[in-house]
């Protein structure tokens, strides 16, 4: 998911909601991104602001002015804290997490 000038963030994001089942509550997440980072040190309070960011900026119901579809979608509404990944990267994540899968497979 490393596409340039993306934030490393957005593909950590995906990977703890994937991780999490597809969907879990932002505390969640947020629990599975400082765990992540246990050794860094990274503040707590940092690391919220730019989750968040990072979710809003990736998340909406329509393309973005690129043409680029959401990743991100709150699946309760607006004011809800529960994070979900798209059903698009869902899909897409799995398929390439089951590609790899295969891969690792064939190599043994």
């Amino acid at each position: 998911m490393s596409r340039k000038g993306v934030d490393p963030m957005v593909g950590e994001i995906a990977e703890a909601l994937l991780h999490l089942g597809g969907s879990a509550h932002r505390d969640r997440v947020l629990e599975v991104l400082a765990m992540n980072r246990a050794s860094e040190g990274e503040v707590q309070l940092s690391l919220r602001a730019r989750a968040v960011a990072a979710f809003d900026a990736h998340s909406g119901s329509d393309r973005d002015s690129r043409g680029v579809r959401p990743l991100f979608r709150k699946p309760f509404g607006p004011g809800s804290h529960r994070w979900a990944l798209t059903a698009e990267a869902e899909a897409f994540l799995r398929a390439g997490g089951a590609a790899r899968d295969v891969a690792a497979s064939a190599s043994l």
